[in-house]
């Protein structure tokens, strides 16, 4: 059989729908934590590492993730959005996004993601010019497909939320001490984007594999699915031409 004749499968196994999100975390964990500009935190050998290095390293990595967590809020605005005219339960899912989306707003204007890791990036001294800087073109895609193409796929976004949360909790604590211990002026005031992740994504990750399990439609399956996949891609090219 060719391979665009096979038929499509009827339905998404649950307990792999669920551990996918934790699978994509751990792939894309081993990733963040082999990429070479990254590894003296995650080892704590510094050796050959210059100080320059160490906190250009670490600047980049906290512009790359503010730059994609800009995207956060309207990301589920236009999911919302675009579920508004579906079914009773494509409804109901458009609450909860829109819903979400206000309350992350709510925090991304008072005490957000994106404040958390400028404040970080500024404690290292980073220059207003980098601060203020337009996003990495590398995540326009990421953009397009969760905010633009949001009509095609709305339920990619839990897909997207499940897998950094889960990613964070790999990663955040590990990182914060890392940093910490490299020594570089004002890594003690530069890791609050990192540490709030990992605090507040604990909670995150066992209520977001909850919501995950209402979902029972395969097809609202495979969008989740297909936003993992496509949020562990974007993180390894963010990886790979960012840092």
């Amino acid at each position: 059989m060719l391979l665009a004749e096979r038929p499509r499968e009827s339905s998404v196994d649950l307990n792999h729908f669920i551990s996918t999100l934790d699978l994509e975390a751990r792939s894309l964990e081993v990733s963040v934590r082999a990429t070479p500009a990254l590894r003296p935190f995650f080892t704590l050998d510094f050796r050959g590492q210059t100080r320059n290095d160490l906190v250009n390293a670490y600047l980049r990595l906290l512009k790359i993730n503010a730059d994609y967590v800009a995207y956060a809020v309207p990301m589920f605005r236009a999911a919302g959005e675009a579920l508004r005219g579906g079914s009773a339960e494509d409804r109901a899912w458009s609450a909860v996004f829109l819903e979400h989306a206000e309350e992350e707003g709510k925090l991304h204007d008072a005490s957000g993601h994106h404040l958390w890791a400028r404040s970080d990036m500024a404690a290292l001294g980073a220059p207003t010019v980098l601060l203020d800087a337009a996003p990495h073109p590398i995540v326009a895609p990421y953009a397009r497909f969760f905010v633009d193409g949001a009509r095609h796929h709305p339920y990619a976004v839990l897909g997207a939320k499940g897998v950094l949360e889960h990613l964070a909790l790999r990663i955040s604590d590990d990182l914060v001490n890392g940093v910490i211990a490299s020594s570089i002026p004002g890594a003690e005031n530069a890791v609050s984007f990192f540490r709030h992740q990992g605090i507040r994504d604990v909670d995150h990750v066992y209520a977001g594999d909850s919501t995950l399990a209402r979902i029972h439609d395969s097809e609202r399956r495979r969008e989740v699915l297909a936003g993992a996949y496509f949020t562990s891609g974007c993180y390894r090219a963010f990886l790979h031409f960012a840092i």
